[in-house]
């Protein structure tokens, strides 16, 4: 792909050096413009092979219980009480419940049973994962130049993991957590990504509308899926077939569009 191709704004690619102001209607009528940027980790800020890691996830957490569950059916049980947090959403209850509502009930086994040996892994095995992430030499930059253009940066990954977990991916992408005003994590957020609801609470978490954020990852569903919240998207990566988003490229592209007060 061409340079002067790397920008799509409703099936119109864009060249670099064509300003496109970035503005929304409130709900009194006023403009809106773009005050946050929310990123994306893994494939966006980070690099990992999905399966090897998540191989080697549970392969280190499922024998911390094998003195109370086989570990081959815990793994399997994990995954689908994961499965439930996501798809499945309960009002008034933060991710960790949702997930533990299940988890629980499926194992026959209490959260107070549970949750301290899910920390003890998290505090001790799950740093060691490390080296299967690696940084976007990109990722620094455009976060860097967000927040010298003033604008407010998030993390937007997927809260499934506990907050100190989070913070932890957020180190192997080369970042110090402190730089982001909000944080999804499984203990504060009530929905998981695809879900509308993520992207309405992390817009909340910053003090904005939806309609004055613009959502950065490489994920045509989960991360495109803020469009229907009024949020702008940049899909990091080259846009599929039939699929919409506002801008599209690497993330150096997002740096030259932020710089050029494109967004």
């Amino acid at each position: 792909m061409r340079s002067e191709e790397l920008y799509k704004v409703n099936f119109r690619w864009m060249r670099p050096d064509c300003r496109q102001d970035t503005l929304a209607l409130g709900l009194d009528g006023g403009i809106l413009l773009i005050r946050a940027i929310l990123f994306d980790l893994d494939g966006t800020l980070s690099f990992m092979d999905n399966e090897k890691f998540m191989r080697n996830y549970v392969g280190l957490l499922a024998p911390r219980f094998s003195h109370l569950y086989p570990p081959d059916k815990f793994a399997k049980q994990l995954m689908r009480s994961t499965e439930v947090m996501v798809r499945e959403p309960k009002p008034g209850r933060t991710n960790l419940q949702a997930f533990f509502d299940d988890f629980c009930r499926a194992l026959s086994l209490s959260f107070s049973v549970l949750w301290p040996i899910f920390e003890e892994y998290y505090e001790h095995d799950f740093p060691n994962l490390k080296y299967l992430v690696k940084p976007n030499p990109e990722g620094n930059k455009a976060v860097e130049t967000a927040i010298q253009q003033g604008y407010t940066v998030a993390v937007a990954a997927n809260p499934v993991m506990p907050l100190s977990a989070i913070k932890e991916r957020i180190r192997w992408a080369g970042f110090s957590p402190e730089l982001f005003k909000a944080i999804p994590s499984i203990e504060t957020f009530h929905f998981c990504k695809p879900h509308s609801g993520f992207f309405e609470e992390a817009a909340k978490h910053l003090e904005v509308e939806p309609a004055q954020c613009l959502m950065v990852g490489n994920h045509p569903v989960e991360d495109l899926a803020a469009r229907h919240t009024g949020m702008k998207t940049f899909l990091n990566g080259e846009v599929p077939d039939g699929v919409e988003t506002d801008y599209a490229g690497g993330l150096a592209d997002l740096t030259r569009l932020i710089l050029q007060g494109n967004l």
